[in-house]
């Protein structure tokens, strides 16, 4: 049958049997007969079944430089942790602009080691259950350090951020805003920790327990992807001295050498930066805002 959502009005299609649905777009919990929001605030995600040492394994043997062997590398320790989030629904617009206009849906770690790891986190919507006390037992569950009014907060301010963003990409002022922030309540999230070891060195990364993406881990870069990376490292800042060379010789100036060679050494930097490490931090998931995360260096 199909049903509406009482927040976004959104219609979708549930089976005949169930009684209660959650938004697939906005993660409103409601009861589909009566259309009545749920009263229940507290939800988990599911941890999916694959090993999480084997998916981090299986994700770093792909990773650029990594040791071709890694996928057999000594899982050391792997822990389940049930991180508490705060879901909120947010609808933001200008009062002066028409076409300034936001829909979101975040979710803010409320406590636990992983919040800032998680901050930004693209959360899903879609799969969360009402909590069962009986996942406790799996794993070490983490209760909230902030309170719902501070995580409103947050979530308020990413709201107005993005329509000051929106503004800006459309060269006007913002002017008053309306937001609205709906509680969608608090959600216990599946992460597994990590650790193995390879080559007498310690790793640890960290994988999303509900549907295996690396949220963020360490690998061991190659002596010969280093060395390529030096290589092209010494390339860029040659090419930069000979630019800034000769633009020094024609334009008979300093500044002209100067010009070459910041570009230049800005490039070998950054190259340097990311290859000419013996650890290299990764990411199979792209963070609002930050872009991709891959080949973060340590």
């Amino acid at each position: 049958m199909e049903v509406q959502c009482p927040t976004c009005s959104a219609r979708f299609k549930v089976p005949d049997t169930v009684s209660v649905a959650t938004c697939p777009y906005c993660g409103t919990t409601f009861h589909v007969h009566t259309g009545e929001e749920s009263s229940e605030e507290h939800f988990f995600f599911p941890p999916m079944r694959k090993d999480a040492g084997g998916v981090l394994l299986k994700f770093l043997s792909r990773q650029y430089g990594a040791p071709a062997d890694i996928t057999g590398a000594k899982v050391t320790k792997k822990e389940l942790h049930w991180v508490p989030v705060y879901f909120f629904y947010l609808h933001g617009k200008s009062t002066r602009w028409s076409t300034i206009e936001e829909v979101r849906f975040v979710g803010i770690p409320a406590g636990s080691p992983f919040q800032g790891l998680l901050k930004d986190y693209p959360f899903p919507i879609r799969g969360k259950r009402f909590f069962d006390e009986a996942v406790v037992k799996k794993g070490k569950y983490h209760e909230p350090k902030m309170s719902k009014e501070e995580a409103e907060a947050i979530a308020r301010s990413i709201m107005e951020s993005a329509l000051r963003s929106e503004a800006a990409e459309e060269d006007k002022s913002l002017g008053g805003v309306e937001i609205e922030v709906k509680y969608q309540g608090l959600v216990h999230y599946p992460l597994w920790e990590v650790h193995y070891e390879y080559g007498g060195q310690n790793f640890v990364g960290y994988v999303d327990g509900t549907d295996g993406r690396v949220v963020q881990a360490e690998y061991p870069l190659m002596s010969g992807a280093r060395k390529k990376a030096t290589l092209l490292g010494a390339a860029v800042l040659a090419i930069g001295l000979i630019v800034g060379i000769a633009a020094a010789g024609a334009y008979e100036s300093a500044w002209g050498f100067i010009g070459g060679l910041i570009p230049g050494g800005a490039g070998a930097f950054g190259v340097f930066r990311k290859g000419a490490v013996k650890k290299r931090k990764v990411s199979e998931v792209m963070r609002l805002k930050e872009g991709n995360l891959y080949f973060k260096p340590i």
